[in-house]
């Protein structure tokens, strides 16, 4: 029989951006102006954030995760779509 994961006890929520905007501000995010579009929120089962997840227009996207002794980690990307074009006269 295999072994079955340990549940971490994280719901996840869909969050409202502007109650998301003070944390993702306080821990430096450097993304356009403006609310995201969506923003997920992962809180652990007294109700604290764990997790934020937010997607800016444009294809930004910042991924903010706070462990329990308070300090937390940032991760900041964007998307980008490539296309190649063929040389002329080929």
């Amino acid at each position: 029989m295999p072994k079955q994961r340990k549940r971490r006890g994280l719901r996840k929520v869909q969050l409202v951006p502007a109650r998301a905007l003070p944390l993702l501000k306080e821990a430096g995010v450097m993304l356009p102006d403006g609310e995201p579009e969506i923003v997920y929120g992962y809180l652990d089962r007294q109700g604290g954030p764990r997790r934020i997840i937010a997607r800016y227009p444009g294809g930004w996207r910042a991924d903010l995760r706070i462990r329990v002794d308070g300090s937390y980690s940032l991760t900041q990307s964007l998307k980008l779509k490539l296309t190649t074009q063929k040389p002329e006269g080929a």
